[in-house]
């Protein structure tokens, strides 16, 4: 690789191959807000040194503050890799190291690099260089801090009227729980900002047993290798489903998905004059921001179930579908929005009319009544059934659409769906839904006692959308289905039903012609067959 030429009055000459390729092109760029964020050994703090130890080099009128939260620790490592990033890069005859007070002053511009460490925060609320101002401040270990405020104080005193200024945090991620996953979140990615996460793999100038060591941890120590090595947000309570497993399963669709990256979609559809959407018209288009993801596009001969957590009461939470194949599970399309519910539920109707009219069952708990009614009025008719006893007083059944989680069906669902990721996690092919079955864990309530459910500040719709999926499972044919026929011409009530036991049809081919063509027989009306399930209600 040859080299770049930096400005030739300096005779500075900088060699690529000194630095990590994950972090090379930002190497001149300088954004209000840098974070240098993932596992352990990934190179994001020598890289720090190294680029600043360059730009205050060569450009005129920066001052650097270093901190950690207690000064000795700053003292003990970015004073030593800012040395030695200078040192690499061959900048030593620019700088004057001053160990005496902890000071790096640059003899051609005046530039300098303090470091200081912020468990004296009023130390940081009065600096100011000894020239000019302060424009770059690295924040090194900051999840060591525990005050949100103490960093927005550090921001405020970041200022230069001619410069681009930047504020570098940089750090191993810990609980999901910690201000900076929100600040990082909803403040810092708002602005002028650049996110970087990185791994070990990350690092070429690690040695071959370190990463050997480091990737031991999956099997050794799962949650210490989820966070610390892939730099994932940590959790508090112990996972339920088998981490270990899901990590090795996450590490093969991340390699998968940078070569080939699965497919994202939408639907079109066409509105009636009155305004109600064509029940026929939703065709799938490929979209860049589409939010159904297909990881296997349906086989006409296959049968399909297509599970909605909605929602839920407050709002906040996403609309989730996922489709699998019931032949043996396979989690073939997702559907993750927190769009509209009026948008949510006719993309989740094209969805499921795209997989061979799939069996939908939406949880009804809240706004699920919603979505059935949606689905009745464009005409779906495979919506699984739940039933309840009519009255105290009768053996007589109530057909229900829709699946209610209960306190006596919630435990029995969530635990086979731990039982059966078990033995089939590589039938999920959702980086997402892997990733929310890490902090879905056993938490002690005082109410509840010991309850199952997602970390605070995370979600579970992913995780109780598959466990309803698995629930609805025995609605819906498990064997390759026939060949589906066109209805055109007339057909004895009969054949119709005939067809539909073959499922050479579907209900919804049987109903729509019914309404558009003349069915020999008087008298006859089409009926389904009711069939009793003990799923709860």
């Amino acid at each position: 690789m040859p080299k770049v030429k930096l400005p030739p009055e300096l005779k500075i000459f900088i060699d690529p191959e000194v630095f990590n390729e994950k972090y090379f092109p930002e190497l001149m760029t300088i954004h209000e807000y840098e974070v240098y964020f993932g596992g352990q050994g990934s190179g994001k703090s020598w890289f720090i040194t190294q680029k600043k130890a360059l730009q205050l080099t060569i450009m005129p009128g920066r001052n650097m503050l270093c901190l950690r939260k207690q000064a000795t620790d700053c003292f003990d490592s970015c004073w030593g890799q800012m040395k030695e990033a200078i040192s690499q890069l061959k900048l030593d005859q620019f700088w004057r190291i001053r160990e005496s007070d902890h000071r790096m002053i640059n003899i051609l511009n005046g530039n300098q690099i303090y470091f200081q460490g912020v468990d004296k925060i009023g130390n940081i609320k009065s600096f100011k260089p000894d020239n000019g101002n302060l424009t770059d401040v690295w924040y090194e270990e900051a999840d060591e801090e525990e005050d949100v405020g103490n960093m927005r104080i550090i921001d405020g005193r970041i200022r230069d009227e001619n410069l681009a200024t930047s504020l570098i945090i940089s750090f191993n991620p810990v609980h999901r729980k910690h201000w900076l996953k929100d600040f990082i979140e909803k403040e810092i990615t708002m602005a002028d900002s650049l996110v970087i996460h990185s791994t070990h793999w990350d690092n070429k100038f690690l040695s071959k047993s370190y990463h050997e060591k480091t990737e031991r941890l999956r099997y050794t120590d799962p949650y210490r290798y989820q966070v610390y090595c892939l730099g994932k947000w940590g959790v508090t309570g112990q996972t339920v489903f088998n981490a270990n497993i899901i990590n090795n399963r996450l590490a093969i669709l991340m390699r998968k998905y940078r070569e080939h990256p699965p497919e994202r979609i939408e639907f079109a559809f066409e509105r009636a004059d009155n305004g109600l959407p064509k029940s026929d018209s939703f065709v799938p288009f490929n979209y860049t921001d589409g939010e159904i993801y297909v990881y296997e596009r349906p086989n006409p001969k296959h049968p399909y179930v297509l599970a909605i957590d909605t929602a839920g009461e407050s709002g906040e939470d996403y609309y989730a579908g996922q489709m699998i194949d019931n032949i043996d599970g396979r989690q073939v399309a997702v559907f993750h929005s927190r769009k509209d519910p009026a948008i949510c539920v006719l993309q989740l109707y094209g969805l499921a009319r795209y997989y061979n009219d799939a069996l939908v069952v939406p949880e009804i708990n809240f706004d699920g009544s919603y979505v059935v009614k949606t689905f009745q009025s464009l005409r779906y008719h495979n919506i699984y059934q739940r039933v309840r006893p009519a009255d105290s007083y009768s053996d007589g059944y109530e057909q229900k659409l829709g699946f209610r989680t209960t306190t006596e069906t919630r435990p029995r669902m969530l635990q086979e769906l731990q039982d059966w990721s078990q033995d089939h996690i590589d039938c999920i092919n959702d980086v997402a839904t892997l990733e929310e079955m890490l902090t879905f864990t056993r938490q002690a309530k005082k109410l509840k006692g010991i309850w199952w459910g997602a970390e605070p500040g995370s979600h579970d719709d992913l995780v109780m959308s598959l466990a309803i999926a698995l629930q609805g499972r025995d609605q819906q044919e498990c064997v390759e289905i026939a060949e589906r026929k066109h209805l055109t011409g007339v057909y004895f009530p009969e054949q119709l039903e005939m067809m539909l036991a073959e499922k050479a049809v579907s209900r919804h081919d049987v109903m729509e012609y019914k309404k558009k063509h003349k069915v020999f027989g008087q008298g006859y009306s089409y009926k389904v067959k009711k069939r009793v399930y003990d799923h709860g209600y």
